[in-house]
C-alpha cells in the first residue's frame, strides 16, 4: 500500500453524520495526509424541467453546486482544528461512480473514505449500488465505514485466497497484506490473516463416484480426499505467509464456506477492520463479494485487483 498523502472524502450531503469524515481525520492525524472533502451534485429536476433554458439551467447547477460547497464549509473548522491540511470540491454529474473515479484520477488520491450506511434493527452494513460499484472499479484502496468512533481500530484481519484463478492478479495478496500491515502499525492494531477454502460435500462425493471420475486418491475415500484438499490449501497459505513473520495464532486456515466461515471470524476476534480484495470481474477472489459483505458487521478496506494502483 501506497504512502497515504491524499485522502478523498466522499461526503453525503444527505446526512447529518459523516463517518467517512471521523476515519479520514483519523487517518490523516497518523500519516499528515491531506484530506479533500468532495460531494457530487447533481439534481434532476434541473435537467428535466421544460421551462428552464439553457442559460437558467447553468445558473441553478451553479447555485445549486454553490449551496453544497458552503455545507462542506461547515466541516473545514472540525479538520482544521486537528492541525490537518484540508480542501473542498463539488462537482455537478449525473453519474456518482464516474465522477468519483475521475476526481481520483485527477487529484492523485492515495486513499478513498466513503461512508456506508447499517440497519440499525439487524445491524447489519447496508451497501449501496454506488459503494458496488466503487468496490469494483476504484483504482486506489477504498474504506467504506459506518463508524462514528474516533478511537483507533483495535483488532484488523485480513482476507486472502493464494490459490491461483484466471482472473486473479498474482500480487493482490500481497497487496491485501502489506494494506492490512500499514494500518495495523498506523494504529498499533492486531492483525490477523485468513483463507476460507470449501471442499466439495461428501453427496457430490459420492455422485462423482458413482459416474466413476477419478478422484486421485487411493481408494477414493472421502476422509483422504479431505485431508489431502486441506493440505494443499495449507500450503498454499503457508507459502504465502513465508515471507512475513505472522505466528500461528493470527493465522486461520478455515474449512467452509466463506460467505459464514468469515462473518464468524470477524464476529469472533471482534474484528473492526476487514481487508480484501477485487478480482478483475468484480468479485471478493473466490467466492461472490456480496455474499460475504453483507453479513459483517465491520468497516471495509478494499483493495482492487485490476490496476496497479494502492
Amino acid at each position: 500500500m501506497k504512502a497515504i498523502k491524499h485522502i478523498l472524502v466522499v461526503m453525503d450531503p444527505a446526512s447529518d453524520h459523516q463517518p467517512a469524515l471521523v476515519q479520514a481525520i483519523k487517518i490523516a492525524k497518523s500519516t499528515s495526509a491531506t484530506i479533500e472533502l468532495f460531494v457530487v451534485a447533481y439534481n434532476s429536476d434541473f435537467v428535466s424541467h421544460w421551462n428552464f433554458n439553457q442559460t437558467q439551467l447553468a445558473a441553478l447547477q451553479q447555485e445549486y453546486v454553490g449551496t453544497k460547497l458552503r455545507w462542506l464549509e461547515t466541516y473545514l473548522t472540525e479538520v482544521q482544528v486537528q492541525g490537518i491540511n484540508a480542501k473542498l470540491d463539488v462537482i455537478w454529474h449525473p453519474d456518482f461512480t464516474s465522477a468519483v473515479i475521475a476526481k481520483v484520477a485527477s487529484s492523485d488520491s492515495n486513499l478513498v473514505i466513503k461512508s456506508t450506511k447499517q440497519y440499525s434493527t439487524i445491524k447489519k452494513i447496508f451497501f449501496t449500488p454506488s459503494d458496488w460499484q466503487l468496490l469494483e472499479h476504484c483504482p486506489v484502496p477504498l474504506l467504506l465505514t459506518k463508524s462514528l468512533d474516533d478511537s483507533a481500530y483495535s483488532n484488523i484481519m485480513a482476507a486472502v485466497d493464494p490459490e491461483k484463478s484466471h482472473d486473479k492478479p498474482d500480487n493482490l495478496d500481497s497487496k491485501i497484506i502489506s494494506a492490512a500491515q500499514t494500518m495495523s502499525d498506523m494504529f498499533d492494531a492486531s492483525l490477523d490473516l485468513c483463507h476460507c477454502y470449501q471442499p466439495i460435500g461428501i453427496e457430490l462425493w459420492q455422485g462423482m463416484s458413482s459416474v466413476g471420475m477419478d478422484h486421485s486418491l487411493i481408494n477414493g475415500d472421502f476422509n483422504d480426499y479431505s485431508e489431502a484438499i486441506k493440505r494443499h490449501h495449507q500450503v498454499a497459505f503457508d507459502t504465502l505467509l513465508s515471507d512475513y513473520s505472522f505466528d500461528k495464532q493470527s493465522t486461520h486456515l478455515i474449512a467452509g464456506s466463506a460467505e459464514f466461515e468469515i462473518p464468524q471470524l470477524v464476529k469472533d476476534k471482534q474484528v473492526e477492520l476487514l481487508v480484501m480484495g477485487m478480482g478483475n470481474n468484480g468479485k471478493f477472489i473466490g467466492n461472490l463479494v456480496e455474499k460475504v459483505l453483507d453479513n459483517v458487521e465491520c468497516d471495509i478496506l478494499s483493495l482492487n485487483g485490476a490496476n496497479n494502483q494502492g
